[in-house]
C-alpha cells in the first residue's frame, strides 16, 4: 500500500503521463497536417500539369481543324473549277465563305472548351493548395493546443500534489 507521502508523487506522475500524451497527440496531428499538405501540393501540381496538357491538346485540335478546313476548301475550289464554275461570285463564292465561317466557329468552340478545361484544372489546383494550407494550419493548432493542455495538466497536477502533500 502506498502511504500518504506517495500521493503527491502519484499525482505528479499522472500529470506528467497525461501531459506527455497530450503533447504526443498534438505532435501527431501536426505531422498529419504536414502530410495532408504535401499530398495537396502534389495534387495541385498534377492539376497544373493537366491544365498545361489541356492547352497543348487544344492547340493541336485547333491546328488539325484549320488543316481539315483548308483541305475541305481546297477540294471545293478544285471541284468547282473542274465543273467550270466562276469561283469569285454567286453560290460558289458563298459556299467558300460559309465553309470558312463554320470552320472558324469550330476552332472558336475548341478554343473555348480548352479554356474552360484549363480553368477547371486551375480551380482544382487552387482548391488543393488551400486544403493543404488548412490541413497544415489545423495540425499546427492541434500541436499548440496539446502543449497548452499539457501545461494545464502539469499545473493542475502540481496543485493537486501540493494539496495532498500538506
Amino acid at each position: 500500500m502506498c502511504g500518504p507521502a506517495a500521493l503527491p508523487i502519484l499525482a505528479v506522475a499522472a500529470s506528467v503521463a497525461t501531459a506527455g500524451g497530450q503533447i504526443y497527440a498534438g505532435k501527431a496531428a501536426q505531422q498529419q497536417g504536414r502530410y495532408e499538405d504535401a499530398v495537396a501540393k502534389q495534387n495541385a501540381a498534377l492539376e497544373r500539369n493537366a491544365a498545361t496538357d489541356a492547352a497543348r491538346r487544344g492547340e493541336l485540335d485547333q491546328r488539325q481543324r484549320y488543316r481539315a478546313l483548308a483541305q475541305q476548301m481546297g477540294a471545293q475550289r478544285a471541284n468547282s473549277a473542274a465543273a467550270g464554275l466562276d469561283l469569285s461570285f454567286g453560290s460558289t463564292a458563298n459556299l467558300f465563305e460559309d465553309t470558312a465561317m463554320i470552320g472558324n466557329e469550330d476552332v472558336s468552340t475548341i478554343a473555348e472548351n480548352t479554356r474552360r478545361e484549363m480553368m477547371g484544372h486551375d480551380i482544382n489546383a487552387a482548391n488543393y493548395t488551400m486544403q493543404g494550407r488548412a490541413a497544415r494550419s489545423k495540425g499546427n493548432a492541434a500541436f499548440v493546443s496539446g502543449v497548452f493542455s499539457a501545461t494545464g495538466t502539469l499545473l493542475g497536477g502540481a496543485s493537486q500534489a501540493m494539496k495532498t502533500g500538506k
